[in-house]
């Protein structure tokens, strides 16, 4: 999610809270204020209010996070839920390198969509913009097909450098890179 997407969504809640704010007054016949500052403890108890999505922490704690560089990673306890059949699997090979001395990293999770809520209302722009993001990485990718083929395999007397280098090629020749 863009910096300014996150902040147009911001202005969308604001915007929603008012013109709910209005309507609900009207209904009710009190003043606009009073139910706009109703609409804020609403919102304010979602943000400091624990999601079960988020692992139990709230989106508060979530967007602090990420706005100081801090990772969010998901609670030890929460892992079996995060990874489901996979966790004993996960459990032990992490208690197998943390008996081995290997550090072992912490789960993060991310909230990043598939779509975004403008795809959702504008499903043709959604569509055009995947088309430009495939069209981006197809030429990235022949640009790099290209400089691959232009540089000599510097280091290819050594079989683990040449390797990695024909893995990489390998990997660029694959037309599906993800």
């Amino acid at each position: 999610m863009s910096i300014h997407e996150a902040a147009l969504y911001g202005d969308l809640v604001k915007y929603l809270r008012d013109v709910c704010a209005k309507e609900l007054a009207e209904l009710k016949g009190v003043d606009v204020e009073t139910e706009q500052k109703r609409l804020d403890e609403v919102i304010r108890t979602w943000f400091f209010t624990p999601q079960k999505s988020l692992y139990g922490y709230t989106p508060r704690r979530i967007i602090r996070n990420e706005e100081l560089g801090i990772p969010n990673t998901i609670p030890e306890d929460r892992l079996p839920d995060a990874l489901g059949e996979d966790y004993p699997f996960d459990k032990e090979m992490r208690e197998m390198m943390e008996a081995a001395g290997e550090e072992v990293s912490p789960w993060q999770f991310g909230l990043a969509p598939d779509i975004t809520l403008l795809d959702e209302y504008d499903p043709e722009g959604g569509e055009e913009r995947w088309r430009i993001e495939d069209e981006r990485l197809a030429k990235q990718i022949a640009k790099m097909k290209q400089e691959a083929q232009l540089f000599p395999p510097t280091g290819a007397d050594d079989p683990g450098i040449a390797e990695e280098l024909n893995q990489s090629r390998r990997i660029l020749d694959d037309d599906s890179p993800f």
